[in-house]
């Protein structure tokens, strides 16, 4: 329940740590504002406080053309129900969704209006409303491109949903003059978030681990191939100059897989995350909070593509992670596609799981054990396709993975880490997470650091990488 009176201190003082936490609807005006928002306070008695901006949207508001609560940044959800709004926004029917997740349609709804304030197919329209309203007022992408990029299957069912949510045409929203509405090869995306955050320390991260054909990691920029759905092209990531917000540079084939883009590189950069929240409760234990006072804006790097990380986190089984990089750069090279022609010199996609179905891996440096082991996994994946986006629990995937030889509890939480995003994963058995709790060369023992990681739940990933830059990373 949102707290009217410190939503009011909030919005008169327009304070950045509640940006996209609440939004402020005017009934003198009826539009909806950011807590940020530069233009002159309503009076109290003329407002109304929603807790994401699909509610406001929903109630009838329309977003303001001054602060774009559709820029605002977005609040942290738990992972099962992230792992439901995905699938719906992927465009998985209820009917599919509920099978998966094995809830009824009734749980489902209810899941939706409690942390939403709205069921299924509202939240899905009202999302659908707000992206248009952002691509049409942020970017150069003609107005047919925007409609398909929403999720919107006609030209006429998207006009009718823009006037009737914003009683106007999308060309009114739309900030280029009708004349420049032409289709452009790229697209920039703003994407906000909470601070602290330090993207130099988060670009150092990935630059270790860059696959020299795939990702181009510099000191101020984050570049990549990518392919979705057969669809390809490729990405560029970098920091708006005083702003908390990345820029996402986009160039698809097809742009109707934009938001699928948008949601990736939001969770790959961590950008969801509320850090105050999670400092505030993993610096209780004193190394932590050492850590966290040394590298206040670190966050959970994360993965572009799941099946791809799950690839690299096997190679990464008991090597250096030099030694895992150059081998997935070698898979990428040897059985990727060509990647789409870039202004950055990528040559390749990094291979599905349909294109390294039956292959060798030879003369690339690989073990027989780790072959194997790859082979077993791709195996298993092939029949379980869903098991990476529709897991209960950490532990519950650890159980079902664990089965497949050459899997163990490091890989499996090492994945949910990072190629899952999972905050509460946590890869107890790592060297580096040993080391960091080692106090007067007395190692604990791996029942030991388990039931110590207790207390950092629901944050024991955030808990691990703090531990490995506690090393002096």
């Amino acid at each position: 329940m949102l707290n009217n009176n410190i939503c009011q201190q909030a919005r008169l003082s327009k304070d950045v740590r509640f940006d996209g936490k609440f939004f402020t609807a005017v009934l003198t005006t009826g539009i909806f504002c950011r807590p940020i928002c530069p233009a002159r306070a309503p009076k109290e008695e003329n407002v109304r406080y929603y807790k994401n901006a699909l509610q406001a949207q929903a109630a009838g508001f329309r977003p303001c053309k001054r602060c774009l609560p559709e820029l605002a940044p977005q609040t942290h959800i738990p992972r099962s129900i992230k792992q439901l709004t995905q699938a719906l926004e992927s465009g998985s029917s209820l009917t599919t969704i509920c099978e998966n997740f094995q809830l009824s349609e009734r749980q489902l709804r209810r899941i939706f209006i409690k942390h939403y304030g709205l069921p299924p197919s509202k939240y899905l329209h009202n999302q659908k409303l707000l992206l248009a309203s952002k691509l049409l007022k942020t970017t150069r992408l003609s107005i047919t491109e925007i409609a398909f990029a929403a999720g919107f299957n006609s030209i006429r069912r998207f006009n009718e949903a823009i006037k009737l949510a914003y009683k106007c045409t999308p060309s009114a929203i739309k900030k280029t003059p009708r004349e420049k509405l032409i289709t452009t090869t790229s697209v920039n995306i703003e994407l906000a978030y909470r601070p602290p955050f330090d993207w130099p320390l988060m670009l150092s991260f990935f630059r270790l681990r860059q696959l020299d054909s795939v990702e181009q990691v510099s000191e101020t920029h984050y570049r990549r191939t990518i392919e979705i759905n057969s669809t390809k092209g490729w990405f560029e990531v970098s920091a708006i100059t005083n702003k908390l917000a990345l820029r996402l540079t986009v160039q698809l084939e097809d742009y109707r897989y934009l938001n699928q883009v948008i949601i990736r590189v939001r969770r790959m950069f961590d950008l969801d995350a509320d850090m105050l929240v999670i400092h505030q409760y993993l610096s209780h234990h004193l190394q932590l909070k050492m850590v966290i006072k040394q590298y206040p804006g670190l966050r959970l790097p994360g993965c572009w593509d799941k099946f791809e990380f799950s690839i690299r986190a096997i190679l990464g089984q008991q090597i250096s992670v030099k030694a895992a990089t150059t081998l997935a750069n070698r898979i990428s090279v040897k059985y990727g596609d060509k990647a789409l022609a870039n202004p950055f010199g990528l040559t390749h996609i990094f291979p599905n799981q349909k294109e390294l179905i039956n292959v060798d891996y030879q003369n690339i440096g690989l073990t027989k054990s780790r072959i194997s082991t790859l082979h077993n996994w791709l195996d298993f994946y092939l029949e379980h396709s869903d098991i990476l986006s529709c897991y209960s629990s950490i532990e519950a995937l650890e159980k079902q993975l664990i089965t497949i030889k050459g899997i163990g509890p490091w890989t499996v939480n090492y994945l949910a880490m990072r190629g899952l995003s999972d905050p509460d994963a946590f890869p107890s058995a790592d060297l580096g997470i040993i080391k960091a709790l080692t106090m007067n060369d007395k190692k604990l023992s791996n029942k030991d650091i388990l039931a110590l990681s207790e207390q950092w739940r629901p944050w024991r990933a955030y808990a691990a990488i703090y531990l490995w830059y506690s090393l002096g990373h």
